[in-house]
Formats: C-alpha cells, structure tokens, sequence
C-alpha cells in the first residue's frame, strides 16, 4: 500500500472507517426508500424528477470552481510557510481530503489534509506548522464570510448585527498575527504560529489567501444560486446569501459523512424562511448535498490516482490519461442523457 494511503488511513483510524461504513449503507438504504422518512421526503423527490438539469451542471461547475479555490488557498499559505509544491498537487492533496469528508464524520478529511499537506514542508514541527496554516485559513474564510452576511443583511436576508459574530472571529486572526510578531519557534507548539509569522512579514500574502476563498465561497453561492433556479425557486440568489453562511456554521463539526441530512435540513429551513414549501425547499437541499458529493467524489477520485506512486514516469501518465478519459466518457454520458436526450 501507498505511503500516501497509509498517512490516509492513519488519519481516520478504524472506529470512523466502521462508523462511516455503517452510515453509508445505513443512507443507501434510505435513499432507496425515501418513504420510510415520512411523506415530506418523498414529495422532495418527486419535485427533483422535474428540475432543470442544465442549472444542475451549473451548479456542479460552481462546485468545482470552489475546490479549486479552496485547494488554492491551502496552496498559498503552505508556500507561505515555506512548502514546495505545484497547484496540481495543492489540488490533490485538497482533493484527497475531500473524499474522506464524503464518507466519514466529524471533519477527518481535515486531518488527512494537514497530514498531506505537512509533507512538503521542510521543518521539523511541519504537522504544528501546518495545523496553525488551517486555522489561518479559518479565519480568512470568516473574513470572506463576513462580507457574504453583509451582503445578506444589506439585501433583508439576514439580521443586521449578524456580521458581528463572524467580524469577531477576524479581530482574534488580527490579534494572533500581532501575538506573531513576539514570539519566536523555539518549541514544536510554537509553530502554530508560523503562519502568522509570516503573513505579518508578507501582508500581501493575506489577501491572495482572501482572493483564494472568495473564489471558493464565489463558487458555493453560483451553486446554491443554480439550484434555485433548476427548482424555479423565487429570488434564488437572496437565498443563496443566507444558504452558504448557515452551511459554513453547520459544516463546522459534520456529524454525518458530507454532513448528509444537516445540509439539506438547513437548506430547506432556510427556503422554507423565504416563503417556500418545506419539500420544495428539501428537495433544493437533497439536490444541493448531491451534486456537491458527486464533485467531491469525482475530485477525490481523480485526486488518490494523482497522489499514487507510480514506477516510471511513463506509467504515470498513462494512468491519468487513461483516468481522464474515461472521466470525460461518464460525464459526456451523463450530460447527453440528462441534458441532451430531453431537449431531443
């Protein structure tokens, strides 16, 4: 096995390797028989049989444009902290992480990231390092964040002081960055730090991770946006404000795998805020937690055949060549069924 899959498995450990095993066939036998969730549930799917499926792929594309934002982000703060690695690889190494979010609880996609991430850098406390990385993306995802709920509060969709909350979360990434400038990594904890080591000697630095985040956070509101529409829900994009905010907050500690059943819960409550029925609003969130898992799974797949070794060069890029092909077949497939035999 893969030096790569070791560190992966490593990070999940067997408790949620049997957990997420339970709740995945657990969920495959719901979703088999959505009757069994109440009457609710099975209107919600009956209302997806009529969505428009070309908002659906574009909503896969905002998807995708926010892993590669996202994976974007992770690329600048470990070069920032002094790791050598290409974009292709940050979007690996992100993307990795993705595919044990799909499937297990409680964020061990993270971990299995800081541990991916954590072997380019070349310093001894390098996990210390890089966990102190993630936290300063957390709170320039806050700072990305806080304009979206003042964009919120501005169009009547969410309560004015809610800004506060996540404005607060930047003044404590302010206040760490200046901590920074006093202490120097003398010990392993103390490498936390390293990031805000150097984006005080880089301000600059801080806003291509802010860029980064807004193209991620810019790639979930065009999804959510998309998935109004496929639903011909009203004010698609107002909703759209308040939905990606609440699946940050949600997201946080996901106590299923993908957070199934919490992201098509708040969706729908939030919809539901907005004048919308309950099982229409549902059936957004079933559309939005699926078509997100289907490009994180795609992402992740495509991420594990990057990550594997490979005896020659040669044999390398065969395997992606081979992958990326019969990727493009699938998705051809499935646009021409989904998209191109209804308009026939």
């Amino acid at each position: 096995m893969s030096t790569t899959a070791h560190e992966i498995l490593d990070r999940i450990g067997r408790r949620r390797l049997a957990a997420a095993t339970a709740v995945t066939l657990t969920l495959v036998v719901l979703v088999a028989t959505p009757q069994l969730l109440g009457s609710h549930v099975v209107t919600a799917f009956g209302a997806l049989e009529h969505a428009d499926a070309i908002w659906l792929w574009t909503a896969a594309l905002g998807f995708l444009l926010a892993v590669l934002g996202a994976a974007g982000s992770w690329f600048s703060a470990i070069r920032l902290c002094g790791g050598r690695l290409s974009r292709t690889d940050a979007c690996a190494r992100y993307g990795a992480g993705s595919l044990v979010n799909t499937f297990v609880p409680a964020r061990a996609g993270d971990a299995v990231r800081i541990a991916l991430f954590s072997r380019v850098l070349p310093n001894e406390g390098r996990l210390w390092t890089t966990g102190g990385a993630f936290a300063a993306l957390g709170i320039a995802r806050a700072a990305v964040l806080a304009g979206f709920v003042v964009a919120g509060a501005l169009a009547g969709a969410l309560p004015i002081w809610s800004p506060l909350v996540v404005l607060g979360i930047v003044a404590a990434g302010v206040a760490l960055t200046l901590r920074a400038r006093r202490s120097r990594p003398d010990g392993r904890v103390s490498h936390l730090l390293d990031a805000f080591r150097a984006l005080r000697r880089e301000p600059l630095a801080a806003l291509r991770l802010v860029a980064w985040i807004a193209l991620s956070t810019a790639g979930r509101l065009a999804a959510a946006t998309a998935i109004g529409a496929a639903l011909e829900i009203h004010r698609p994009f107002v909703a759209a404000l308040v939905i990606v905010p609440a699946l940050d907050v949600v997201g946080t500690l996901p106590l299923t795998p993908a957070n199934v059943g919490f992201t098509s819960g708040a969706v729908a409550m939030v919809f539901r805020a907005h004048g919308i029925s309950f099982a229409n609003g549902l059936a957004a969130g079933i559309a939005f937690h699926a078509v997100e898992t289907a490009v994180g799974i795609l992402v992740g797949l495509g991420s594990m055949v990057w990550l594997a070794p490979y005896r020659s060069p040669a044999a390398r890029r065969l395997a992606l060549v081979g992958v990326a092909a019969s990727a493009f077949i699938a998705l051809a497939g499935t646009f021409s069924a989904t998209v191109l035999v209804p308009l026939a």
